[in-house]
């Protein structure tokens, strides 16, 4: 059932033992959001946990409170399960049944895509980041209060890391007003973008180039594909986390219309990022695979070998390719 905030905060008032639940390849938003609201829910003395099906890793665990996320599966019931940033419920991985067997489920999300499969799903279509959502639940729970540093440090990062540095279209007016509101909290946000967005440790770098330097493209160089494989992060000291943003500088290419990033996740399993233009719809395309996200961002997982797999998405590219 679609809902409003208010209603949210009213399903919260009535909980006591609450799991505030993360989706599995956890980004910035969906852990910054959820350690924001986890942080925000102690504070009203609930008994709260965080949970996420793979833990926090590379620059999240900078996170404050990262330490604290969960990856074991409870089998008691919580009064109440939050899943934040999260479209599908098959996203979260180990943990869907968290939010299918508590008393009330909910939702808080931002993509286009959610399928409305909780209880009470409180989405705002399109916008930024799952943090604007979970700033205004917030603003609720706390009426009048000043925002802790802490609780305004995750919700900057969260808006940072899924805007592009507030550099996607899906930044709004409202997106700033936002940021300025953390800003004057007291969070220092070049810090915050120059650590997540800029800084390149040189194991990242050596795998950034090395998969760069393997690029390849098709229709007529409209689609750009990029692997990660696991001899890839052997060579280079690194892991599947930190392939973040790697795919943007295939989408920058001129004349590239939707760049696509495969990386091996497992025995013929394989993690599909999607980037678009205005020429493809990358949720689309993700959801031929059971996927989804942002018209212009969006991912899915594909099983089988690395060149049927392949195969398979540019297939997809091109059907959706304007």
């Amino acid at each position: 059932m679609i809902c409003d905030a208010k209603k949210i905060c009213a399903l919260i008032g009535r909980a006591q033992k609450i799991a505030i639940v993360c989706h599995a390849n956890p980004d910035g938003d969906t852990l910054g959001s959820g350690l924001a609201l986890f942080r925000t829910l102690r504070a009203l003395c609930k008994d709260v946990s965080i949970f996420c099906s793979d833990a926090p890793a590379g620059k999240l665990t900078a996170l404050n409170g990262a330490e604290l996320v969960r990856t074991d599966v409870p089998k008691e019931a919580f009064d109440l399960a939050v899943a934040v940033d999260c479209s599908d419920i098959n996203l979260l991985f180990r943990h869907a049944n968290l939010v299918r067997h508590a008393r009330t489920s909910v939702c808080v999300d931002h993509h286009v895509s959610n399928n409305d499969y909780a209880d009470f799903t409180y989405v705002e279509r399109g916008v930024a980041a799952a943090a604007q959502p979970i700033y205004k639940l917030i603003r609720l729970l706390l009426p009048g209060q000043k925002l802790d540093m802490q609780t305004a440090e995750l919700l900057y990062t969260a808006l940072v890391t899924d805007s592009g540095a507030f550099a996607f279209s899906s930044v709004t007016g409202e997106t700033m007003r936002i940021a300025a509101d953390l800003l004057d909290a007291g969070v220092r946000g070049d810090k915050i973008i120059e650590f997540f967005m800029h800084d390149v440790t040189m194991p990242v770098f050596k795998l950034k180039t090395r998969v760069l330097a393997g690029a390849e493209f098709f229709a007529d160089g409209e689609i750009g594909v990029i692997t990660f494989r696991q001899e890839d992060f052997d060579a280079t000291d690194t892991s599947v986390a930190d392939t973040t943003g790697v795919i943007n500088s295939v989408r920058e290419i001129e004349g590239v219309h939707i760049a696509v990033a495969l990386t091996e996740a497992g025995r013929e399993e394989f993690k599909v990022s999607i980037r678009s233009n205005e020429h493809a719809c990358a949720n689309r395309i993700a959801a031929v695979f059971g996927g989804g996200g942002h018209d212009r961002a969006a991912g899915c997982r594909v099983f089988g070998i690395y060149e049927d797999v392949k195969e398979r998405v540019l297939k997809a590219c091109r059907d959706h390719l304007e």
